[in-house]
């Protein structure tokens, strides 16, 4: 594996559904981390899954959140114009557990709905128990907080989605890291975090841009739909990695 983390986003999701069994045993087959979504049932069960809305893959006009487990799980998801199958919508406590065992880096990417539920980052915290290489990510910053004192050993990344949250970054410096997409790799963006020490990984990688030839010596994972091609890429061309300097992309 590359000195760079690889997280497959939502799973190995260029080639499977997102956040499904397949995705995630196709990521473990290429031995990289996986990225994934954890939302919260009405009534307190933490699933799988990245809309708040199951409408995009369910076809249903209704808030994960608005509905308790054993209704969510007698539905079938699936993507319009992919022949990716029917799924189900995985338990989140199943999958955790079996990364666990498989000693998969798991980067989790909290939603809304745990903020929602009166006790979701309680119900979050207790899955994670014992649970060794993860980082909990999220837009949330005052959810981020709430986790990390709940969880003080585990590995919280704010996400950056302005370039106004630059300017808060005092205010939030006590997160672990920081995630960001992919088009903020430049040394504007990059620069404050790394005089802070902090690590970055970026999102929205596809496996052909020009700036995974050269990354920023603050780039610590990158998180893709395709983690293949990036693996091809850097077998290729291994001495690319890093940026000698910390020169504008």
């Amino acid at each position: 594996m590359s000195e760079i983390e690889i997280y497959a986003h939502r799973g190995a999701s260029g080639n499977a559904l997102e956040n499904t069994w397949q995705a995630f045993q196709l990521a473990h087959h290429l031995q990289v981390g996986i990225e994934l979504d954890i939302q919260m049932t009405q009534d307190g069960i933490a699933v799988v899954y990245h809309d708040d809305q199951l409408n995009r893959l369910a076809g249903m006009r209704s808030d994960v959140y608005a509905m308790a487990y054993d209704s969510l799980r007698l539905l079938s998801i699936r993507k319009r114009f992919r022949r990716f199958g029917s799924h189900s919508i995985p338990l989140a406590y199943e999958v955790i557990h079996w990364a666990k065992r498989k000693n998969i880096p798991l980067n989790i990417e909290l939603k809304s709905s745990v903020a929602k539920h009166p006790e979701g980052p309680e119900i979050v915290s207790a899955l994670l128990e014992g649970a060794g290489n993860v980082q909990l990510s999220s837009f949330d910053a005052e959810l981020l907080k709430k986790m990390k004192s709940l969880q003080p050993h585990i590995e919280v990344a704010w996400i950056l989605k302005r370039a106004v949250q630059w300017n808060e970054l005092g205010k939030y410096k006590d997160f672990d890291s920081y995630h960001f997409h992919k088009r903020y790799h430049k040394a504007k963006w990059l620069e404050p975090i790394a005089k802070m020490g902090k690590p970055v990984r970026l999102y929205g990688i596809s496996g052909n841009e020009r700036i995974l030839r050269a990354l920023h010596p603050s780039v610590k994972g990158i998180i893709t739909d395709y983690p293949a091609r990036v693996i091809a890429l850097w077998t290729q061309q291994p001495q690319h990695h890093r940026q000698k300097t910390s020169q504008e992309q």
